[in-house]
């Protein structure tokens, strides 16, 4: 356990100090802020716009953060060779690649504390509160993300950044629309297609879950004003994703052990 903080914490100074991060912040930031003048636009509807738009930037860049990390932390580190030297130590390759989830889980997290720094005082200023409606959607984005991460570092394991990359933008929109492809199953006029769609819908990691809309949110203010989701909802959608990414992560640890680094 000793090594995987160690790893850890070595990957979340690695990351943080990323220019890029902040770019990424940066537009975090001007959506989030865009969302105060989009619910000005709207007639009676300024509240739940500026929630909207807000969790949809938070949603949306932190995805893409990462994505990004998780991608080139590791292809760097093999691309240099500087897996190589801490390989060499006695740190398995399970520790190795689990330090570099927690590190980057650790990164994330604080890029969103920085986004929800601009985004609650948004909520307060259209007369919002913090409730545990909110609190929740955040929560679910947050292990949505996580399932992103393990999703970044199993590519990453065995293809190119590019690859990688296209791969997770692709299964996070496939994903994201997983409750859309089972719907194509029940259509008529698709019916010789049902089983591929239903196959489909079954292998992909079910994203639309953690989505703070919805079918989940019931009611034009349901985000800001209600405990839209149950307790056994939310337990059972955040086991859903520790399993996903217990799984990506399983066989990015295989596929580690598979590679001759050294």
């Amino acid at each position: 356990m000793t090594k995987i903080l160690a790893i850890a914490q070595n990957t979340f100074k690695e990351a943080i100090r990323d220019k890029i991060l902040y770019g990424f912040l940066f537009f975090a930031v001007c959506i989030i802020l865009f969302s105060l003048v989009l619910g000005q636009l709207s007639l009676g509807q300024q509240l739940r716009t500026t929630i909207d738009v807000g969790l949809f930037g938070i949603s949306l860049f932190s995805v893409l953060i990462s994505i990004f990390i998780g991608i080139n932390l590791l292809n760097k580190e093999i691309q240099k060779r500087t897996i190589y030297p801490v390989l060499s130590k006695p740190v398995s390759r399970a520790a190795y690649l689990l330090g570099k989830f927690f590190g980057i889980a650790l990164v994330i997290l604080v890029q969103m504390c920085l986004m929800l720094v601009v985004f609650f005082p948004l909520v307060k200023l259209q007369g919002g509160n913090i409730t545990f409606g909110l609190v929740t959607a955040l929560v679910l984005v947050y292990f949505e993300v996580l399932v992103i991460i393990s999703m970044a570092l199993f590519f990453t394991s065995f293809s190119s950044p590019f690859l990688s990359g296209i791969f997770c933008l692709g299964l996070f929109v496939a994903g994201r629309n997983a409750n859309l492809i089972a719907e194509l199953a029940k259509q008529e006029k698709l019916e010789a297609l049902a089983p591929l769609f239903k196959g489909v819908s079954t292998v992909l990691p079910n994203l639309y879950l953690f989505y703070p809309s919805g079918k989940i949110v019931e009611g034009a203010f349901a985000t800001v004003h209600a405990q839209f989701i149950s307790s056994g909802y939310l337990f059972s959608t955040l086991a859903y994703g520790v399993v996903v990414c217990a799984a990506f992560l399983c066989a990015s640890i295989i596929v580690l052990y598979r590679r001759d680094f050294l």
